[in-house]
């Protein structure tokens, strides 16, 4: 079994706002999912309270941790 280990600047449940160029969409949400991919790139997954979907892609540049409320 291996076990992985990756730096980020986020992590699960973080409230975050985000404003995604790549994505072409923004808002403020909650860490849902982090993606490392094959190249080491980090991407995330946000959940934005009463959206009918998930925000996925959104990379580390594209996003601030917002104060708990």
């Amino acid at each position: 079994m291996h076990t992985l280990t990756a730096r980020t600047k986020f992590t699960f449940g973080d409230r975050v706002k985000f404003d995604s160029e790549v994505q072409k969409c923004n808002g403020i949400g909650t860490i849902l999912a982090i993606t490392v991919e094959q190249d080491g790139s980090i991407n995330y997954l946000i959940s934005v309270p009463d959206a009918k979907y998930l925000y996925a892609g959104i990379l580390e540049d594209e996003i601030t941790l917002e104060p708990a409320l």
